[in-house]
């Protein structure tokens, strides 16, 4: 057998979770396998902005809320002068189709209005039901067919909330897809379930199977070490350094999931390499604010291991929920709730200040997220360089619960599809949400949609972005 011979499937199935990126191998493409995919990533954050802190000039002078993406200005393109469609615009503040945030929520990967209802109440006690169309994400994975283990995969951090407000993604009219939460179970979905599940499947391993792999007391990745060690012999110096890279930031996440105990007595209390014993996992308490921070970081590095190993390609990352009430007592000890601080009216004063630290916190998130994302090398461009990552929130200037100018910023050039570096502004002839979704359906392959979501809203892409 050529020792090459590795496909993703064989790797899945023989429970070789650790070397999952194999694929993207330089040796794999030697063999007439595609280039680098293009990945879309949506990475939401809650309760708007501030126009005058977000949007930099012309010359990409960033503010001071965006100034945390300096390192990969170039990289970006912001999306100035996009508003939601009229049918998102109906029912102002105290109207039955849901507050501005809920329907910015609902609509903002469907363009399309919240269904009518009372089974949900929101910010202003506006009711609604579940969002009325399919999210553009699943209109992919229909249309594409993504050959993965998950044809797209949804992850938030302390999103808790279960109603229309902390729903992105939908496969069809009221069919929300809740996002997984808890790092252990995206970890077990990702790679320890990839041990036991069938490829093609899109949950993993089954409770049972999952509690056997634990049973058997040792490291998912050190099931995969000997295979990992003969691959690395073999391959060249590039693709060693991959293989390397990508062992050692997973195993950093592990270490981070999963307390070893020591020895517990006699000598320093380490333990010998030829030890067996029982992981404890680290039962993370989405309840408790001060470990946002600490499991957003864990989150987002898992999604990058998951696009990095081509899981999937298609990935939707939220931050809370909207009108979220997070504390953040742990950044700079701000008291008051987020979404309490978001609307002060004030100009200055403690809750101005504290939004905007809030919000440039959530950028610099995104940032570190940018960076994971660029630092992956694929061979002729980064990680980040075939992405096109969209930054988003549900509403604009936060004051105002606006829908008008929406706060979008695309990372990556899904390829070089397009420019970087630069702002777009239709300020002065603005476009509609659906338009940018036609255009991440082109930059994605599907080039032949010519409108997505409400009527109402416009038709084409975005103009002058390609």
């Amino acid at each position: 057998m050529n020792p090459l011979r590795f496909t993703r499937r064989n790797l899945l199935r023989g429970g070789l979770a650790a070397t999952a990126a194999y694929p993207l191998l330089e040796a794999d493409k030697a063999k007439g396998q595609t280039a680098s995919p293009t990945r879309l990533i949506v990475f939401t954050t809650p309760n708007g902005t501030r126009n005058a802190l977000y949007w930099p000039t012309s010359d990409l002078t960033l503010p001071s809320i965006t100034k945390p993406l300096e390192p990969y200005k170039q990289k970006l393109s912001f999306l100035k002068g996009i508003r939601l469609n009229d049918q998102l615009q109906n029912g102002s503040l105290g109207g039955m189709l849901g507050s501005e945030h809920a329907r910015g929520t609902g609509g903002m990967l469907t363009a399309r209005p919240l269904n009518a209802g009372t089974e949900f109440v929101s910010f202003g006690n506006t009711t609604s039901g579940w969002g009325s169309g399919q999210s553009l994400d699943q209109y992919l994975v229909g249309r594409l067919a993504p050959p993965n283990l998950f044809t797209s995969f949804q992850m938030g951090v302390h999103v808790r909330d279960t109603q229309v407000r902390a729903r992105i993604a939908y496969t069809g009219n009221n069919q929300p897809i809740p996002p997984r939460e808890d790092p252990n179970d995206v970890f077990s979905a990702l790679f320890a379930g990839a041990t036991a599940g069938t490829p093609g499947s899109s949950g993993g391993a089954s409770d049972a199977a999952l509690a056997r792999l634990w049973a058997q007391r040792q490291s998912v990745f050190d099931l995969t070490n000997a295979e990992t060690t003969r691959v690395m012999g073999i391959v060249g110096s590039a693709d060693k350094a991959k293989l390397q890279a990508f062992q050692d930031s997973m195993r950093d996440v592990e270490t981070r999931l999963v307390q070893m105990p020591s020895m517990g007595s006699g000598g320093s209390g380490s333990m010998p390499a030829t030890a067996c014993m029982a992981p404890t996992f680290v039962e993370p308490d989405l309840t408790v604010d001060t470990q946002y921070a600490q499991a957003g970081q864990i989150q987002m590095d898992l999604a990058v291991a998951a696009l990095q190993c081509d899981l999937t390609r298609i990935l939707t990352f939220q931050w809370s929920y909207s009108e979220s009430e997070h504390l953040f007592q742990f950044l700079n000890n701000i008291q008051g709730n987020h979404h309490a601080i978001s609307h002060d009216f004030s100009s200055s004063g403690v809750n101005y200040d504290a939004y905007n630290a809030i919000q440039t916190w959530y950028a610099s998130q995104f940032a570190y997220f940018l960076g994971k994302l660029d630092a992956i090398d694929e061979g002729d461009g980064t990680l980040l360089d075939h992405s096109v990552v969209l930054w988003a929130t549900e509403i604009g200037e936060s004051t105002q619960h606006d829908l008008t100018l929406m706060p979008y910023i695309f990372a990556g050039s899904a390829g070089g599809k397009f420019k970087t570096g630069r702002l777009l502004d239709w300020s002065n002839n603005r476009q509609d949400n659906n338009q940018m979704l036609v255009t991440l359906a082109h930059l994605m392959g599907a080039d032949d949609l010519a409108s997505f979501g409400d009527p109402s809203g416009k038709t084409g892409p975005l103009p002058d972005l390609m």
